[in-house]
């Protein structure tokens, strides 16, 4: 990523004052929020086995691992001669040295169709075989060196379903406390945001993660001027909302990144974003302490949604990184470059931890900089006491820009210099890079 942008390197301490603390003119911190450690990146995918049926040839393991990701996620509920789809899936996450989460109940559970309809069935939480039920799933994959964890929770707003949630996590926990549980929804979705991630991340949920999902490349969406600027905010204060949710928590959380075009009874809903879209997504989700980026998503085909009495309401054809024919669509190649940088990234930023953020459209006065001149979101990583590295992001997908960040020169002493220091960025379109003393 480095030598493809062509940036310099350069070192400087900056911090974001979150909506729970205050930063005073004068510069001074008077709240700091706890480092939230990254780790090792999760790079991963939606669907990899299709999406109306089970696909999944040599073709698809191929450019699967062509594609850069360590992790995939989600099937359909299918079994052949090989086996189910997850355990087919599994078998291949094996060989790559992937990441899967399981998505199923263990066989012979069919009830409750998938792990996420534990988190809305509050008479399930309860359930005399709920207990054994997580045992026997315990049981079928801890062998499975691909295995990462249960994804228990989809789209599941409702707060009246959080107590079950909460309790189905702390089962999990109890009898396999070595993997997360892990949940996917946007968050301002949530009737009760705080009441929610305390259900699902405090007590039993400590390494708990949530994905957050958030589309805004509508299909009417411009690729430049102030209304695609405020689709941006929108998204960038979604991610704030999560980075402020795991304040004081131990969770972590992966970033959903939309691929995807999808037409809804024939309107054109969403836009597939373009490279330089898909790759701002990325750093903006990174420049507020992702440990991991899932794209939404890799298979293409169509979803039919019914009513109570199975009747079709609404159709959806979706587009993702390989068409219906499992081709590639100008995404695949996209998405191989991002991963590619994400790769040689991670083995920087995986030993960080992420100390706050700053907007160039919202500037904060602060301690360590004067200014920002240019259309940015910076993060701010280190190690548990100092920040030590920036992730400044460009904000225009359109257009290469300079960011000029006006520098406050901090002696040994501890004391602000009356001169800042400039210090000139040049970003691709939509680029990102991570910038270490």
């Amino acid at each position: 990523m480095h030598k493809t942008n062509g940036l310099a390197r350069f070192f400087c301490l900056i911090f974001f004052c979150f909506s729970c603390g205050a930063l005073n003119p004068t510069g001074s911190l008077e709240y700091q929020p706890r480092p939230l450690p990254l780790g090792p990146l999760t790079i991963g995918t939606w669907l990899p086995t299709g999406m109306d049926e089970f696909r999944f040839t040599d073709t698809d393991r191929q450019l699967l691992y062509e594609l850069g990701i360590n992790s995939v996620q989600w099937v359909q509920r299918y079994a052949d001669k090989n086996g189910t789809a997850e355990e087919q899936l599994m078998a291949f996450a094996n060989s790559q040295g992937w990441d899967m989460p399981v998505y199923f109940e263990p066989p012979g559970w069919t009830a409750y169709d998938k792990l996420h309809n534990w988190a809305t069935k509050a008479e399930f939480a309860n359930h005399d075989s709920l207990r054994q039920l997580v045992q026997d799933l315990y049981s079928r994959w801890r062998n499975e060196s691909a295995f990462s964890g249960y994804l228990v929770g989809h789209e599941d707003y409702n707060k009246n379903n959080y107590a079950s949630l909460s309790a189905v996590v702390k089962v999990i926990s109890e009898i396999d406390p070595t993997y997360p549980s892990i949940t996917v929804g946007r968050l301002q979705d949530y009737q009760d945001i705080d009441f929610f991630l305390a259900k699902f991340f405090d007590g039993a949920g400590e390494n708990n993660i949530f994905q957050h999902e958030h589309y805004i490349f509508r299909g009417d969406l411009p690729s430049k001027g102030p209304r695609f600027q405020r689709r941006i905010d929108d998204l960038v204060l979604g991610y704030d909302r999560v980075i402020r949710g795991l304040e004081g928590r131990s969770g972590r959380w992966h970033a959903i990144v939309q691929v995807q075009s999808e037409e809804r009874n024939g309107y054109f809903y969403y836009r597939k974003p373009s490279e330089s879209e898909i790759r701002m997504q990325v750093g903006l989700a990174l420049s507020r302490g992702a440990s991991g980026v899932i794209y939404f998503l890799y298979s293409s085909g169509v979803e039919k949604l019914t009513d109570s009495k199975g009747e079709i309401k609404e159709t959806r054809v979706y587009e993702g990184i390989v068409d219906e024919l499992r081709m590639p669509t100008f995404s695949y190649s996209a998405v191989k470059q991002i991963n590619s940088e994400l790769t040689d990234l991670d083995l920087e930023l995986r030993d960080l931890h992420f100390h706050g953020a700053l907007s160039s459209r919202k500037f904060l006065a602060n301690r360590y900089v004067a200014s920002i001149t240019g259309v940015a979101e910076v993060g701010l990583f280190g190690d548990e006491k100092e920040v030590s590295h920036l992730l400044v992001v460009n904000r225009w997908s359109h257009k290469l820009q300079k960011i000029l960040l006006q520098l406050r020169i901090i002696d040994d002493t501890g004391k602000v210099l009356a001169k800042p220091r400039a210090v000139e960025v040049s970003l691709a379109p939509g680029g990102f890079t991570l910038m270490p003393f």
